[in-house]
């Protein structure tokens, strides 16, 4: 019903503006695969186009001049009103009807009957648009199932969000919360001290008071740069990776570390490079605390129009039927933020683990479509 509200729209502009035959009529609506035909004030077809005569099993030539009433199993009397209303008026309401082709098969259909010439605000001649009942049902089931992992999408986009929101609270409180609350006792401690006339003991005190202030800071950036680093911005996605491949380094020196981006900056497409690098971000951190890795790969690279993210390790592996159903770990609700991620952004997530074999996580994108994708949100790619 969509597809036809849209058509009638188009049409209805057209008409407006330009004089369009009854064969153009037909040749607009094959563009939308709509079947369609005009009839006269007698019922007779004055133009078919091929859409609506394949559904009918005939060729153009063999319809044209036929009654369509001949054509008719069921909805006769919806005709009948529809050729006596057409007249005596401009506005007619759709009907269904069940019609016969020439194998004997039958079509029901639903009929949206639109006039195209006028004479004084009569109708002359009638274009009937016909939709198949079965197709309009699957087609309302295909958009109602749509709607539904949509609407399944966004709530798992909001409890990821969620989830990363209690992550840098918690971060803010028991971190950097933890270190001012400490600074303000300290200082308030040297200050006591210094008005007591006790000046080395508290220039001793604000001087550790300093070195705090120091880690505040580092912590600080460190949640700046894990919500995203300013790099990204400032040097690329590929430095920014490579400066995250060294901190991982030395925060875990058992494991070895691999990196192969086969892939220039220029092929990456801007508003991809977030997205990228928290995927990566994920996985690598999925292989250090849950696998008990003692290798990790990462991998990017361009191939025939693809770009292509991998990263694999050679952990303890896991059921990943455990993931597809109701079950969410904070491990599950990162596997879910990485595909949520990739999807969002146009791109195909895979993921190939079994207990004892490791974990590949692999996203692929289509350069052209997510590069068409960005432009159609007023972005470009570098």
């Amino acid at each position: 019903m969509l597809k036809l509200q849209q058509v009638l729209g188009v049409m209805r502009k057209m008409r407006s503006e330009i004089e369009l035959s009854e064969p153009q009529f037909g040749e607009l609506t094959d563009l939308f695969g709509i079947s369609s035909l005009v009839i006269d004030n007698e019922g007779a077809i004055s133009s078919i186009n091929d859409t609506a005569a394949d559904m009918l099993g005939f060729k153009v030539q063999e319809l044209l001049g036929t009654l369509l009433m001949r054509l008719v199993v069921d909805g006769d009397r919806a005709l009948s009103h529809l050729l006596h209303q057409g007249s005596k008026s401009s506005s007619f309401e759709p009907f269904d009807l069940v019609l016969h082709g020439r194998s004997g098969r039958k079509s029901a259909v639903f009929v949206v009957p639109v006039p195209i010439d006028q004479v004084d605000g009569v109708a002359c001649s009638i274009m009937l648009m016909l939709t198949e009942k079965a197709k309009r049902q699957a087609s309302s089931h295909t958009l109602q199932h749509s709607e539904l992992e949509l609407q399944h999408f966004a709530n798992r986009l909001i409890v990821a969000h969620e989830v990363e929101l209690k992550r840098v609270s918690s971060e803010l409180h028991d971190g950097i919360g933890q270190v001012l609350a400490m600074i303000k006792f300290m200082v308030e401690d040297a200050s006591r001290r210094l008005k007591q006339g006790k000046v080395q003991e508290g220039a001793h005190i604000l001087d550790e008071t300093v070195q705090r202030l120091r880690d505040a800071m580092d912590d600080v950036r460190r949640l700046s740069s894990e919500l995203r680093p300013s790099t990204l911005d400032d040097l690329g996605l590929l430095p920014t990776v490579e400066g995250h491949c060294r901190k991982y380094e030395d925060a875990y020196d058992n494991i070895k570390l691999e990196r192969h981006l086969n892939v220039a900056e220029a092929e990456i497409p801007a508003h991809l490079k977030s997205e990228i690098f928290r995927i990566i971000q994920e996985a690598m951190n999925n292989a250090a605390k849950h696998a008990c890795a003692s290798t990790v790969a990462v991998s990017m690279l361009s191939d025939h129009g693809n770009l292509i993210l991998g990263v694999q390790d050679n952990g303890v592996g896991f059921d990943t039927k455990q993931f597809t159903g109701g079950h969410v770990s904070q491990q599950g609700i990162g596997l879910r933020s990485m595909r949520e991620r990739a999807e969002s952004t146009g791109g195909f997530f895979a993921i190939k683990s079994s207990p004892g074999s490791g974990t590949t996580v692999e996203v692929r994108w289509k350069l052209h479509s997510v590069v068409m994708r960005g432009t159609a949100n007023g972005m470009q790619s570098n």
